[in-house]
């Protein structure tokens, strides 16, 4: 922290000299908005700590999923990538690190217009209907909402009309190839074969395969050479969007309508249809409209009325998912069996059962159709005739999403080649080739599995503003009510509330800001269903002190302050003090052991189940230089308790099992930097912008069994913290006697037998043997701790241009935990890839960079140990776009504007691992780079 307040009072004081007395002026003139989705503030009267974007930002990205357009946007915002699938493209989010380590306890509250919403709904939003989208992370910013605030808030306001205006039509399109970002390169069957006889007499076992060069050519089904991935996938995908808007007003209503098409395609090759309307290609489709509409009654009543309609239809080939599909491209060998027979029938193993290419063709089609139906309406009565300045507010929300399924499959039989111990195929008396069969024809139909989700939201309130001379006061006093259900029956969930908040300020210079929230829920026991959620935030804009006023340097600086208590529901764990009961089970009766049939005591409830509480703390400040320099700093410190836990240092002697109970704690502390400079030379204007957050958390309070060395707990480490076995190499043949022994003094394993080039582990207690008590807290978790972003562009003469970079650091990925079939070659008959191409042998004992090649499971090996860990860190260019406006000359002239543009997104990458995506360490559907090309015209 003392970085920051060095530097802060070293300008403080550098302006102070280069003050001069002239006439003051007013360093609060600037009009940027922050939406606190309750209400609206000028940025210069907040104390909380927050950040905005445009919709303009985020339709940079091109992308199905509004949610993955925010990726680096907003410092303190970890946007972790999801699948690259479309339409099952969700990422996960999480402000300012990890506080808690239950799900639950890092889902921040997500805010349409003021309500909430969930989180998926989101995603098929338009950018073109969003005027911004502000994070809210520090207690003065989010109190308000008490419960559900504990992880941050994301507020997302949609555009309005403009009044007084004509109508302003605008249309935009644009097209997009996509391509994989990086796909596992496995071994061709002539490796694999030659290889795989290698693990086998690695385990002193025959080999299989008696000529492996017969696999080299692919010619002969009987020894296939297939690239499953070339079989399967297309080399390009693509991506359109296009939308109109309407937009106007007059002196009493305005007006915002859009109306938006995507169309998202797959990768796989050869899909065929199945239906009129359903391919078994991966597809995803989205129909968007919106209509927000606002009113003046009368000189004293306004409405406002959002209305938004989104259909969402996502096909799949039946039967499997996109995980699926990937895992067993990479995990089928080249060698295991041709996509079709000799006779043309489809190609299969026993072992495998799996055809990628005849399950794409032939196994039928499965459709997801949503329908997600969002209205919000608000009112506001002045009640200036009463009070100047106080005004009834109130408004009612309800969203309602149903997803209907229509699934067709079909199964049809493939056939396995029989080969004898030669490895070749057994004919028979005709000399034609025999087959195992396997599976056989059915058909079924599925038109239903349908859902319904709705949440209704009802608040209520008064608000004030009015200024006194150099005083001026707003505030809001509010009732809230939600509810959300699902189906009625399966899922419900109900919370309301008061909400207060104050904003005083003096003379445009100091700032108090005081808001609280009591709220409770029915998730959680009565007499305890409610808390209150308290938060205060001091500013002090020094800009407009007398020792500042006039500077030609500083043109704006605050210093703000809070502190406040926030709350999370812990949603995916309602109603522990209710579930206690009895469960079945048996007694041991007599002296010969034998079995009776009882009732046995489940597991006691938590009748104190209760909220996570955060407690935090945030300094900050605000500085505009030069009228071109915007920099912002924040450091925080949280204090998260009541994490749920569980109780596996309850003693089993006593007899009882506990759900889990709110004993955890968790300390994160970290800080966030954002600066952008802008400035015009003639016609040449340009930006630069940058921006870092970096956060670490501590476990105060965590759960252990009783342990023999510190390093074993949790406690004093941090949340997801890599923990494992130290490499030392690999066990050498002069490791072991003539027998295959080890000899005295070198480090035994606990965990099986082990061998030459296997993996050999440091012993950290000095025991002679590794076993678990050795593996300590590696590196980082795979949550990165820091993230920072780098933005510049221009305009100049009609062309614009715009790059956008993000960097990731401090984190840590586990090959064995997100890569294990690519990394473990042959076990559970796996395939093999380049990963394992330099393995060990007694000939590059000293060069080999992976274990000994075996078919069978290796426990000393698959130990999770810093061996499989890798620097999970990577730098992506995110963005980057190039357009061009024409001249409204000729025909173009009664055209507001034309531009044309092309963006690149996520084209280039650097990480430190080897055909392997760093940002989504996953064998499944892979991420996508893509290329779009666009039209922009304005009316």
């Amino acid at each position: 922290m003392k970085r920051i307040y060095i530097p802060l009072v070293a300008v403080a004081f550098l302006v102070n000299m280069q003050a001069k007395a002239q006439t003051a002026k007013d360093s609060t003139k600037n009009t940027a908005v922050i939406d606190y989705g309750f209400r609206s503030e000028k940025s210069w009267r907040t104390t909380g700590a927050t950040f905005t974007i445009t919709g303009d930002d985020l339709a940079r990205t091109t992308s199905g999923n509004l949610l993955n357009t925010l990726q680096a946007r907003m410092p303190g915002l970890t946007v972790v990538t999801g699948s690259g699938e479309p339409g099952y493209d969700n990422p996960t989010f999480y402000v300012r690190g990890q506080s808690s380590w239950n799900i639950a306890g890092n889902r921040l509250l997500v805010l349409l217009d003021g309500y909430p919403v969930e989180l998926n709904a989101i995603g098929a939003l338009s950018p073109y209907e969003i005027e911004t989208v502000t994070l809210m992370k520090d207690a003065a910013a989010t109190s308000i909402y008490g419960l559900e605030s504990g992880a941050g808030v994301l507020s997302i306001s949609t555009k309005k009309g403009t009044l007084n205006s004509k109508i302003q039509i605008a249309a935009n399109g644009r097209y997009g190839i996509l391509t994989p970002m990086e796909l596992p390169k496995v071994m061709n069957a002539y490796d694999y074969t030659r290889l795989y006889n290698q693990a086998l007499q690695n385990d002193n076992l025959p080999i299989k395969y008696l000529a492996p060069e017969l696999y080299q050519s692919g010619n002969d089904p009987v020894h296939p050479n297939v690239d499953w991935y070339d079989e399967l996938l297309k080399k390009t995908s693509t991506i359109q969007d296009y939308n109109i808007t309407f937009r106007g007003g007059t002196d009493k209503a305005r007006y915002f309508v859009l109306m938006s098409y995507t169309n998202f395609e797959g990768l796989y090759k050869n899909a065929v249809a199945i239906d009129k309307d359903f391919g078994t290609n991966a597809k995803y489709t989205k129909l968007n409209l919106r209509a927000n509409a606002d009113i003046q009654l009368s000189k004293s009543l306004s409405i406002g009325v959002n209305l938004s309609g989104i259909t969402e239809d996502k096909n799949t080939p039946n039967g499997f998912t996109a995980s699926t599909v990937f895992n067993n491209l990479q995990r089928i060998p080249a060698a295991a069996f041709p996509v079709k027979n000799p006779n043309g029938t489809w190609g299969n193993s026993s072992v495998y059962n799996f055809n990628p290419v005849q399950l794409l063709q032939q196994n039928g089609i499965y459709n997801s159709h949503t329908r997600n139906l969002q209205t919000a309406i608000n009112a506001t009565e002045k009640l200036d005739a009463i009070v100047k300045g106080l005004a009834l507010v109130g408004g009612v929300s309800f969203n309602n999403q149903y997803v209907g399924v229509y699934q067709k499959g079909f199964t049809v039989p493939s056939f396995e080649i029989l080969k004898d111990a030669q490895d070749q195929a057994i004919l028979d008396g005709n000399g034609d080739i025999t087959y195992r069969t396997i599976g056989s024809s059915s058909q079924s139909i599925n038109d239903g599995g349908n859902q319904h989700w709705n949440r209704t939201s009802v608040q209520v309130g008064l608000t004030y503003d009015k200024a006194y001379g150099k005083n001026t006061l707003n505030g809001i006093l509010q009732a809230r009510r939600q509810s959300f259900n699902h189906d009625g029956q399966v899922y419900q969930v109900r919370s309301q509330g008061l909400l207060a908040a104050v904003t005083y300020d003096y003379a445009k210079t100091y700032i108090v800001d005081i808001s609280a929230s009591y709220n409770g829920s029915a998730d959680f026991a009565e007499g305890q269903r409610y808390g209150l959620f308290p938060a205060i935030g001091l500013g002090w804009i020094l800009s407009n002190e007398a020792f500042l006023q006039n500077n030609k340097i500083i043109n704006f600086l605050k210093v703000r302050g809070s502190y406040g208590i926030t709350g999370n529901m812990n949603e995916d764990a309602r109603f522990l003090f209710e579930q206690w009961g009895v469960n079945s089970g048996s007694y041991i009766l007599g002296t010969n052991n034998t079995s009776r049939g009882g009732r046995t005591e489940g597991a006691l409830p938590n009748n104190s189940f209760t909220w996570e509480e955060k407690k935090s703390f945030n300094l900050g400040f605000d500085v505009t230089a030069w009228n071109k320099l915007n920099f912002t700093a924040d450091v925080f410190q949280e204090k998260r308790n009541n994490i749920l836990d569980g109780t596996s240092g309850i003693p089993a002697y006593t007899g009882f099992t506990f759900q889990r109970l709110n004993t955890g704690s968790v300390t994160n502390r970290g800080f966030e930097l954002s600066a952008t400079f802008h400035d015009k030379v003639r016609a040449f204007e340009y930006y630069l912008g940058a921006t870092a957050a970096f956060a670490r958390n501590k476990i105060d309070q965590r759960t252990d069994i009783p342990q023999p060395h510190e390093y074993l707990y949790q406690k004093g480490y941090r949340i997801g913290q890599m923990r494992g076995l130290i490499n030392d190499g690999f066990y050498q043949e002069t490791d072991f006697d003539a027998n295959g022994n080890l000899l005295p003094g070198i480090v035994k394993s606990s965990f099986g037998v082990v061998k030459p080039g296997d993996l050999k582990f440091k012993d950290q207690d000095g025991n002679g043997i590794v076993n678990m008590y050795d593996i300590i807290p590696v590196n980082y978790a795979k949550l990165p701790e820091m993230t920072m972003s780098f933005n510049l562009g221009f305009k100049f003469k009609g062309f614009d241009f715009d790059a956008f970079i993000q960097s990731v650091t401090n984190r840590t990925v586990s090959l064995l935990n997100d890569a294990y079939d690519y990394t473990h070659p042959f076990v559970n008959n796996n395939n093999i890839t380049i990963f394992s191409s330099n393995s060990w042998t007694p000939a590059t004992a000293n060069t080999a960079t992976t274990p000994r090649l075996s078919t069978l499971s290796n426990d000393n090996n698959n130990v999770q140990s810093d061996f499989w860990m890798r620097n999970g860190n990577f730098l992506k260019l995110r963005s980057v776009e190039l357009g061009y406006t024409f001249p409204q000359k000729g025909f173009l002239r009664k055209i507001d504007a034309v531009r044309v543009f092309v963006i690149g997104n996520n084209l280039l990458t650097r990480d430190k691992l080897d055909n392997l995506e760093a940002e989504r360490l996953s064998m499944g559907y892979p991420l996508m780079k893509s290329v779009s090309f666009g039209l922009n015209v304005k009316l």
